[in-house]
């Protein structure tokens, strides 16, 4: 129980991002997600602004962080943003009006599109990509 309890006050008291399992997003454009805590370890790929990530662990300045793929790396946290993002797991998906398949169909995204999520009803989720908003739903989405 003692254990417990430190955690949920460290997480109220730090960055909290940093909380395990807590949802982020990147900050920046082309962020390096790297093989471990810090910059002499090796460069996996590159990710950009609004990359929606699960945070596993904190190492000092570093984050361990999960993808969508379940491609694990370490990025800084100062790269890290509190806005919530989601990314479109399927290859093409609706974009509707409103919370329900009931309503009309405003536009189609493509897999791997990252929008900011802006509410939630239930199974759906209203997002907001650009100028367009609509309401997707959550099964299609990964980071929410």
């Amino acid at each position: 129980m003692k254990r417990v309890v430190f955690i949920i006050i460290s997480c109220l008291f730090l960055w909290s991002s940093i909380c395990w399992g807590k949802m982020v997003s990147v900050g920046k454009n082309k962020v390096n997600v790297r093989s471990g805590p810090g910059t002499n370890y090796e460069v996996l790929w590159q990710v950009y602004k609004g990359y929606p990530v699960k945070i596993l662990k904190k190492k000092g300045n570093w984050v361990k962080t999960e993808d969508y793929e379940r491609d694990i790396g370490w990025i800084h946290q100062s790269l890290l943003s509190e806005i919530q993002t989601v990314i479109v797991i399927k290859d093409k998906v609706n974009i509707r009006k409103g919370p329900g398949t009931n309503y009309r169909v405003i536009f189609q995204a493509e897999k791997d599109v990252i929008f900011q999520l802006v509410d939630r009803k239930g199974d759906w989720l209203k997002v907001q990509h650009k100028d367009r908003v609509g309401w997707i739903r959550r099964d299609l989405v990964w980071g929410e």
